[in-house]
């Protein structure tokens, strides 16, 4: 795992090697996206889908139409389901196989990123950024 923050970051409780649900966070949604509908059932099955805060989907059929439409656009959001006052936008970071080997995400406190930025500038970031980093998986 690789973290990058910039000069105007704000703090949080995001530290390399933390584990959390892959329900209620933008990189753990994309990453289930990109997983066979029967692992997922089986990671649920395992790790249940506990609220981390109030807007985190613990619904199972809501949560698997939120993974359609990820799987649709590529892109997945996290509007303060993991941690109060934080967004973030991810992608499944994929193999050349089409299995997932990580995801790309970028977070920052809620007033920051919302509106047009947050849900068209960014995705289309994160996207490129995805892509350059697949081809740099395979090819190199």
């Amino acid at each position: 795992m690789y973290t990058q923050t910039g000069e105007n970051a704000v703090q949080t409780d995001a530290v390399i090697g933390k584990r959390g649900y892959l329900h209620s966070s933008a990189s753990g949604k994309a990453i289930l996206a990109a997983l066979p509908d029967e692992r997922v059932k089986e990671i649920l099955d395992e790790h249940g889908m506990p609220a981390s805060t109030e807007h985190t989907t613990i619904d199972v059929d809501t949560l698997f139409t939120e993974l359609e439409e990820i799987l649709d656009t590529g892109v997945a959001f996290n509007e303060e389901e993991s941690t109060m006052g934080l967004h973030a936008v991810a992608t499944a970071i994929c193999d050349a196989d089409g299995r997932p080997v990580g995801a790309l995400s970028i977070s920052g406190p809620a007033h920051r990123l919302k509106g047009k930025p947050f849900r068209q500038e960014l995705p289309n970031l994160v996207l490129a950024s995805a892509n350059e980093l697949e081809l740099k998986l395979e090819f190199q």
